[in-house]
């Protein structure tokens, strides 16, 4: 497929063994964009999957204007970034593997960014695409839809503040992004253990530190998938650890001062009892959104303490560093 040479948009997301999840689906879905092809790109970025992804990105091929590119280095973070490298796009938009995009995604970004050129990150909606709905289910009044699963359905468009902008549907203008802001890759999904979420949320908030204007844009809309496994309380109450782990990178300025035991704020250790205490005496009973909240803090604390101890001495030395030019 000859493609032209500066499409309007490229649209960049990451897949670690996507052909055996969604991957069809969210490829199905940008056969229907209503943008003609000529105008946009699709850069795919195999990472390290182990399935049947590379296949299945070779057949749409014929059919998408899409690059593939190889990254072998397990990490959404780097996968992204070598997605970067190339993307040729005025307008570059961030997505995942498990999206399926509304007919008219991409011409409703391409308008607002038209409409709007003082806005230089667009967030659009994200809507629940559920394996199964759970009804009846209290869970979900309980829990918080957008950093659990990335939802984000405000009907209005109009300004925005950033960290209402999640990773599926996030448009940056590639002149802001310029040589030097890329993911951080030390942040970000990987195969495994405990990782730092908000690897996007990262990257919209530096940009918007740097002046650079936040706009939401209800009419560019990707309905993103929620296996039915994810919906139970001990899945998303272990995502609320994996959120604490991230926050002292993403927000270094909220790390408490003062007193650190064991390299952890004196505040933090007092907060982390609190909540400790509270799930203790609320574990063995009916469920409750008291219940819910208080294990969801108690592991939020815990990936909040692993978090200090991974990014924060270098947090510190950096501040120290800058006192000591100070003065």
């Amino acid at each position: 497929m000859g493609l032209m040479t500066d499409p309007r948009i490229s649209v960049i997301f990451s897949s670690f063994n996507g052909a055996s999840r969604r991957l069809q689906q969210m490829l199905d879905s940008m056969l229907g964009q209503n943008l003609p092809v000529e105008q946009w790109e699709l850069i795919a970025v195999n990472n390290n999957s182990k399935d049947e992804t590379q296949e299945l990105l070779d057949q749409y091929a014929k059919k998408l204007p899409i690059v593939v590119v190889n990254h072998t280095r397990p990490g959404k973070s780097g996968a992204m970034n070598a997605a970067l490298a190339i993307a040729r796009g005025a307008l570059i938009v961030f997505t995942d593997d498990d999206v399926e995009a509304d007919a008219h995604w991409l011409s409703s970004i391409a308008a607002c960014a038209e409409a709007n050129p003082d806005f230089g990150v667009i967030g659009g909606r994200i809507l629940p695409n559920w394996e199964h709905y759970p009804h009846g289910d209290p869970l979900l009044d309980w829990i918080p839809m957008g950093s659990t699963f990335a939802i984000s359905d405000q009907e209005s468009s109009g300004p925005c503040d950033p960290t209402k902008i999640w990773g599926p549907n996030t448009t940056v203008r590639r002149e802001l992004l310029g040589s030097n802001v890329r993911f951080r890759e030390d942040i970000g999904p990987l195969p495994g253990g405990l990782f730092a979420m908000g690897e996007d949320t990262e990257i919209v908030s530096r940009l918007s530190r740097s002046g650079v204007k936040t706009y939401r844009c209800a009419e560019a809309i990707v309905h993103h998938w929620i296996p039915a496994s994810s919906v139970t309380e001990a899945w998303v109450q272990k995502r609320g650890e994996r959120l604490g782990y991230g926050m002292p990178a993403l927000f270094a300025e909220d790390i408490p001062k003062g007193i650190r035991i064991a390299g952890i704020p004196l505040r933090t250790w007092i907060e982390s009892a609190n909540w400790a205490v509270r799930a203790a005496i609320l574990y063995p009973l009916p469920r409750s959104k008291k219940r819910f909240w208080a294990i969801w803090k108690c592991y939020y604390m815990r990936g909040y303490r692993a978090g200090l101890r991974r990014y924060a001495p270098a947090v510190n030395h950096s501040r120290r560093l800058a006192q000591e030019v100070v003065h």
